[in-house]
């Protein structure tokens, strides 16, 4: 496989995930932009965010409106986030697999986001943090991320939960 994101999909490069579902994958980026730093991926290999079925996403979006939340409970963001999308070559998109940034910020971290921005928009990346340093964000933002899940079930109407247990 050539796209890093379709060989992490299939299990064959590690990552420190945070999220998986049928439609999507969260997980840390190897490169981060500030702590906290969690990419979100259809599972389905697509460039375009436009090239995926409108429900899936939907479901995305969905889906990112929780992992920011997972991720303010979790100490990351609290004072703000960064939706970046480089949807298509022109944007400056590096990996040819569409996916979202979801970058906390906070005060005063401008002048370090601004270098890490201008790495990552180069293509040079910069240094490559620690799968372990990663995987302790990701298993803080996913415990949250879990019990905001849990909350969203036992707030739906016996309805709801009936079919939702259906799909």
């Amino acid at each position: 496989m050539d796209c890093i994101f379709c060989t992490i999909v299939a299990g064959a490069a590690p990552a420190a995930q945070v999220y998986r579902d049928e439609h999507c994958m969260a997980l840390m980026d190897v490169h981060p932009l500030g702590q906290g730093h969690v990419l979100l991926i259809p599972l389905q290999h697509v460039e375009k965010l436009e090239q995926l079925a409108a429900p899936t996403r939907q479901h995305l979006y969905r889906v990112f409106d929780n992992l920011v939340a997972a991720q303010r409970r979790a100490g990351f963001g609290v004072e703000g986030t960064h939706l970046i999308v480089n949807d298509g070559k022109a944007t400056n998109q590096h990996i040819p697999h569409a996916h979202l940034h979801l970058v906390p910020r906070k005060r005063g971290d401008a002048l370090g986001f601004g270098w890490r921005m201008f790495l990552h928009f180069t293509g040079i990346f910069g240094w490559r943090s620690r799968h372990d340093i990663l995987q302790a964000q990701a298993d803080a933002i996913a415990a949250q991320l879990e019990r905001i899940t849990a909350q969203q079930l036992t707030a739906r109407t016996p309805a709801e939960q009936a079919l939702e247990q259906a799909r």
